[in-house]
């Protein structure tokens, strides 16, 4: 059965999510998210494409991104996993499919959409309760910092293009920045995330032995 045609609005923010082929980990040790998220910011340039929002988490990404023509989410995304994949697996000496084949887009259809987006991406890792009683600031592979204008450096400041919708938060940077976290913080509590695409549920059977490095990513 052919596939359903991938829905691609150029100018309009998507929510992108890259997963590990049967939950297969995309990162071990930090240089491996810098080396994604280098990726991502070479093919920025080469591409007519912008980066709203990331999160890196073990076994999946997620990305908002605004394509503008229907030819940019595709491509880009085609150079960034192939590439990442190709460097993982000769480091690695392994073979075979780094990432799910066919990977989830959806086209931010409101404002509102857009805006839970936005803080379900950069509140992952917060939410699967990686980061104990710390916030999303204390993780460093998302754009939460960039959002809510954390003092720590933020690194991959120059590869983000802020939404009309951040923008519109606040007139100033730290008005912004404020009203952003006082939004994530709000949705947070709530944990409601209708119309946004969410994770998948534990796998169900025996686990799936893999070395233990989660310190690797803190």
């Amino acid at each position: 059965m052919p596939r359903t045609p991938r829905a691609v609005i150029p100018g309009a923010p998507h929510h992108v999510v890259l997963r590990g082929n049967n939950r297969r980990r995309l990162f071990s040790y930090p240089r491996d998210y810098n080396r994604l998220l280098s990726l991502i910011g070479q093919h920025l340039g080469r591409v007519d494409i912008s980066l709203n929002a990331f999160c890196l988490m073990t076994n999946h990404v997620h990305l908002l991104l605004t394509p503008g023509t229907k030819a940019a989410l595709g491509e880009f995304i085609k150079r960034v996993a192939q590439r990442y994949a190709q460097i993982r697996n000769r480091r690695l000496r392994a073979s075979g499919k780094l990432f799910e084949e066919r990977y989830y887009s959806k086209p931010i259809a409101s404002v509102q959409h857009l805006a839970l987006a936005t803080v379900y991406i950069d509140l992952n890792p917060v939410r699967a309760g990686m980061l104990g009683s710390g916030s999303g600031d204390d993780y460093r592979w998302s754009t939460f910092g960039i959002h809510a204008g954390s003092a720590k450096p933020q690194p991959f400041v120059d590869m983000w293009t802020p939404t009309s919708w951040y923008v519109d938060l606040a007139v100033n940077p730290l008005e912004r920045a404020s009203a952003y976290r006082e939004f994530a913080e709000e949705r947070l509590a709530l944990d409601e995330w209708e119309g946004v695409r969410s994770d998948p549920p534990a796998p169900s059977g025996p686990p799936v032995r893999r070395p233990n490095r989660t310190r690797a990513a803190g």
